[in-house]
């Protein structure tokens, strides 16, 4: 689902996969304090402006992005 949203705000938002198993990912997650995936998390810049561990569907997803998207604005 998130393929779909990282064509559709191509240039807006990058979509970063994070594979908690790797030492990057690993080190990512516990500076996050991030206990389960997927985790969506939003960064204007350097500063995380929104995390949510609880959007498991697609239109969940998109009102997630759309609502950073307009405190981003």
């Amino acid at each position: 689902m998130w393929e779909d949203l990282q064509q559709e705000y191509e240039g807006r938002i990058e979509f970063i996969v994070v594979d908690r198993e790797s030492e990057d990912g690993s080190e990512f997650a516990r500076r996050h304090n991030i206990f389960y995936q997927p985790v969506f998390i939003i960064y204007e810049g350097d500063t995380l402006v929104r995390q949510d561990a609880t959007v498991a569907r697609e239109r969940d997803l998109r009102a997630f992005v759309a609502s950073a998207l307009e405190e981003g604005s």
